[in-house]
Order: structure tokens, then C-alpha cells, then sequence
């Protein structure tokens, strides 16, 4: 689980933006990245700092 809470930075970075790409106003796809970055920033922190501290190695 720690590896996969470390690789899903880089699973973030493509896929996010593929996702934001799709819309056809190239504005709404901006907001829509920035979003989803947002929000992913939120629960990566969430799992380092709760779940990661109370997994054993």
C-alpha cells in the first residue's frame, strides 16, 4: 500500500490531465486540472499523514 500511496504522484500526473483534455471549452478543461489537482493534493495528504503513519513496514 505505501508503494502504491508513492506511485499514484506519477498515475496523477497523466491521468488527470487526459481526464481535463476531454472537454471541448479549452477553459472549462483548465479549471476542471486545476480541480482534480486540488483535490487530489487533499486526499494525498490525507492518506501520508493518517495512513501512512499507521501502516507497519
Amino acid at each position: 500500500m505505501k508503494k502504491f500511496i508513492l506511485m499514484s504522484v506519477l498515475y496523477a500526473i497523466l491521468i488527470l490531465p487526459s481526464l481535463a483534455a476531454r472537454e471541448r471549452n479549452a477553459v472549462r478543461g483548465v479549471k476542471r486540472a486545476v480541480v482534480m489537482f486540488v483535490a487530489y493534493n487533499f486526499i494525498y495528504a490525507f492518506l501520508v499523514l493518517v495512513v501512512w503513519t499507521q501502516m507497519e513496514d
